[in-house]
Order: structure tokens, then sequence, then C-alpha cells
């Protein structure tokens, strides 16, 4: 026990200066803060709440009414008229099957074509 108090002893002697900048420095802070709460302009505002009396029944609110009816405003015209019918797809089942087909002819490319390149996902590029 005695060892730790001749530490603390220690440590006093050893850190004086800067204990009695502290002390001076705090004691200088609380002189200036007082002062400027004392020449303030005005007093600091009271932030507490008034406190509203218990609310004892319910407070009776008029009917709600529906808003009156606006009266219902046409569509503008669009900017450009829909293209002709020559110029739009005609997606028929023959057409939905065919475009399914070319689909898949080309995954089954696309994945031959990556399982066999040499970049580091191919299958050559591994060494065995």
């Amino acid at each position: 026990m005695w060892i730790v108090v001749l530490v603390a002893i220690a440590l006093v002697v050893l850190f004086w200066k800067f204990i009695l900048v502290g002390l001076v420095l705090w004691a200088g802070v609380s002189v200036v803060r007082a002062l400027l709460t004392m020449t303030s302009a005005g007093p600091t505002p009271d932030r507490r709440r008034a406190s509203r009396p218990v609310q004892s029944r319910p407070v009776s609110r008029s009917v709600q009414v529906r808003p009156a009816p606006q009266p219902v405003r046409a569509r503008p015209a669009p900017a450009r008229d829909i293209p002709a019918a020559d110029y739009l797809p005609r997606w028929t089942p023959g057409r939905r099957l065919d475009a399914g087909r070319e689909h898949a002819q080309w995954q089954k490319e696309f994945d031959l074509a990556a399982y066999f390149s040499d970049t580091p996902t191919g299958r050559k590029s591994t060494k065995g």
C-alpha cells in the first residue's frame, strides 16, 4: 500500500508544473464564463414548457364532410401520333417461338465460348 502512495507522490512532484497550469486554466475559464453571463445582453430564455391542464373530456369535433367533386379533366392529346401498324412488331406465337430458339442458340454458343476461353475463369487457364 505504501508503494502506491509513494508512486502517487512521485507523480505529483514530477508533474507539478502541468498540474498547476491545469488549475490556473480551469480557474481562468470559470472566471471568464462568470463574466460573460453577468454582462450578457439579456437573461437566458426559459426553456421549460408551460404546463397545460389535464384534459378530462374529449373535445367535440365537427363532422367531416366529403370534398366537393372536381370536374373531370380531359386527357391531353399525345405530342405525336402512334406509328402506323406496319412499323409495329407483330408478336405472333410463331415469332415468339423463333425468338426463344434464337436466344437459346446464342446462350449455348456464349457458354461454350466462355468455357473454352483463355480467361482466368475459362477451362484452358487451369494448370494441371
